[in-house]
């Protein structure tokens, strides 16, 4: 392998680590830098073209993004700047891609952003000047990278690139049928990760990131957001040399009864326990599980509101169930939409389970309602632990000024939940 490419976009607070001789070009990394650089930030505030509260934003985020500080106020910033980055093909998020038309699990809808995006066009440019020539290994981990791995395949020539990355592996059958790929080659390989040291001050060693089916090293210092099923399995030799942990639940009733995405029920106390004290530990609540209705999910809410044992509440979202999936309870399960020919979630059923409504408007209601929620679904987040209480109430006391007529100067910048 001489040149491995990480199309946009990935948790940009990790990095992939390239196998020793190879070159790495994170495309996502340079990505983010660049829509996040705030001469570009400012500069997109004077043309006025969003309107005064967008441009406002920007200006708030770059005076935050100039204190190379690395904590949750820049990720809001950051964030700011990639929700506000204008594209006819895909809406950003933080730690989110939509596509403006279709699906990610469609790969006529993916080829279809990958032709039109204009927000990655630079960073594909320079994978073809970088690449002069070689075969390019690109890894794609997630289905948020697809529209840019596509765009690269088709600009490097399928015959020239190897598919490779967590999300090749599991779905390789179906990719190989999509014919814009014909001619690429396939790897079940995928590069380890590690926590940006910016990231993760203090530490020595690097810190792996470990998602879904990885397994932890077999010495040194990890992080991960996982599985609760999966999580409460490790032996207590690694887990005490976990650094930050997030947990994924449909339930929780108490610490010795957490419900994971696959319908089982395990305990946490042993997990608590082998951590380190230091160790931050969150669960995000997936709302919508098969057979757990309303009452059950809003008790599990408040019970995490609570901080049971120290842990906090990472998040609140949709539960989608995995195409391989095997739910422990009774549920029904119907095949994927017509067209969906990259399906990673199927729809289901099953008694006693919410609506989407119900789920959408729970979400809604309970966002609202949870202290010191992380920004997103970052490895930086897990390991960050909870905020100062100047860093919730106060990321940019400077003054932000305008150049509008209309509007007086100084205007004070947003708080940092405008931010978000």
């Amino acid at each position: 392998m001489e040149l491995l490419v990480v199309p946009p976009f990935t948790d940009f607070t990790t990095e992939f680590l390239p196998p020793p001789g190879a070159e790495l070009l994170d495309l996502g990394a340079r990505l983010v830098e660049r829509l996040a650089r705030p001469a570009h930030l400012r500069a997109a505030a004077e043309r006025h073209s969003d309107g005064p509260h967008a441009a406002l934003a920007r200006r708030a985020a770059a005076a935050v993004l100039e204190r190379e500080t690395y904590d949750d106020t820049r990720l809001r910033a950051v964030g700011t700047a990639l929700r506000l980055a204008d594209d006819p093909a895909v809406r950003l998020g933080l730690d989110d891609l939509e596509l403006a038309e279709g699906s990610t699990q469609s790969s006529r809808d993916v080829l279809g952003a990958a032709d039109r995006c204009e927000l990655f066009r630079p960073e594909i440019e320079l994978a073809v000047a970088t690449a002069r020539g070689r075969r390019v290994h690109v890894a794609v981990d997630g289905d948020r990278q697809l529209p840019a791995a596509f765009a690269l395949v088709k600009a490097l020539g399928a015959e020239r690139v190897t598919l490779c990355g967590r999300l090749v592996a599991e779905q390789v059958a179906a990719l190989r049928r999509v014919p814009a790929l014909a001619g690429a080659g396939w790897l079940s390989w995928s590069p380890e990760r590690v926590i940006r040291p910016r990231w993760c001050a203090g530490h020595a060693a690097p810190v792996r990131w470990v998602t879904g089916h990885d397994q932890p090293p077999a010495s040194g210092p990890w992080a991960g957001r996982l599985d609760a099923a999966r999580a409460a399995a490790f032996p207590p030799d690694v887990l005490a040399r976990c650094l930050g942990l997030t947990i994924t639940v449909t339930r929780i009733d108490f610490l010795a009864a957490a419900t994971g995405l696959n319908g089982l029920t395990v305990n946490l106390r042993r997990l608590l326990a082998a951590v380190p004290p230091r160790t931050p530990v969150a669960c995000e609540l997936a709302v919508g599980a098969p057979g757990i209705a309303a009452g059950a999910v809003v008790e599990s809410l408040e019970l995490l509101a609570d901080r049971p044992g120290g842990v906090r509440v990472a998040g609140v979202r949709p539960y989608r169930m995995g195409i391989r999936t095997v739910w422990a309870g009774h549920s029904v399960r119907f095949p994927p939409r017509a067209g969906d020919d990259l399906a990673r979630w199927v729809e289901f059923d099953a008694p006693e389970t919410m609506r989407s409504w119900e789920v959408t408007s729970t979400i809604a209601a309970w966002l609202g309602r949870l202290p010191g929620l992380p920004p997103g679904r970052l490895a930086a987040c897990t390991v960050a632990g909870d905020p100062p209480p100047a860093q919730t109430w106060e990321p940019c006391p400077e003054p932000i000024t305008t150049t509008w007529p209309a509007t007086p100067a100084p205007v004070p910048a947003p708080a940092l939940g405008s931010l978000a």
